[in-house]
């Protein structure tokens, strides 16, 4: 991972104060990516909230017409954690859409909206979901680029400021979490960009050993993911990055 973009916004975002300005702050970093059309939704029993860097006219066209109702971001994107592009330049790829679906996704283009990635926090079930539409005015190519180069950074970034914006919205304290001096450890080479085998070597431990300590460590989190598990050890101030 790219150390200084993350320390840049973990600097940023622990000035933040309050949902708007948390808000800012990540929309300003993927910004600074290339990600300038960016859909934010974390919906549940006890929310209901979508932010976007979307056009004002074109939010207020989709709540005027109800467009959740044939968005296929929550449809699909929403039910998996797997990275799935999004915008026009992908639609090629999702014959299985229907008319309608189609529509909508060409008329956001409209926007300038051409390519994104969706990167789910927690996917549709009972509780809702919660993720971003990584979406953008480059073209696919060049989006493809980005996330093979950042694409670790861009993740983190996702995951940090989506528990950010829960704990600015006064969500209650998930309760102490001790890690122990090996699990932090791993998160932290995980932090600095190295790999499991990368981890195994600098810690003198066989991976599969790097591989329990990281699935404890996310178990202890509440992670369903490494970037998941990484974000809320940074944001509980349980690592130094």
């Amino acid at each position: 991972m790219q150390a200084n973009a993350v320390e840049d916004l973990l600097t940023s975002m622990q000035t933040a104060k309050g949902t708007p300005a948390v808000w800012e702050t990540a929309a300003a970093f993927f910004d600074a990516c290339g990600f300038d059309r960016i859909i934010y939704l974390d919906m549940g029993p006890d929310r209901d909230r979508v932010m976007a860097t979307m056009p004002d006219a074109w939010m207020a066209h989709y709540t005027e017409r109800n467009l959740a109702r044939i968005d296929p971001f929550m449809r699909y994107c929403a039910a998996s954690l797997m990275p799935v592009g999004t915008g026009v330049d992908y639609l090629e790829e999702h014959s299985y859409l229907d008319p309608r679906e189609r529509g909508f996704i060409r008329e956001a283009a409209e926007t300038g909206f051409r390519s994104g990635m969706s990167c789910m926090i927690r996917v549709k079930g009972p509780m809702g979901a919660a993720g971003w539409n990584l979406g953008s005015t480059m073209p696919r190519h060049q989006l493809e680029k980005v996330f093979a180069r950042q694409g670790d950074v861009i993740r983190l970034a996702a995951h940090f400021s989506h528990e950010k914006l829960t704990q600015s919205d006064g969500a209650p304290e998930t309760a102490r979490v001790e890690l122990s001096p090996r699990e932090t450890e791993c998160l932290q080479w995980l932090a600095a960009g190295l790999r499991t085998k990368e981890i195994a070597d600098r810690m003198g431990i066989r991976p599969i050993t790097v591989e329990l300590h990281l699935r404890n460590a996310r178990t202890k989190l509440g992670a369903q993911t490494r970037e998941q598990a990484l974000a809320r050890a940074i944001a509980a101030g349980l690592l130094a990055v």
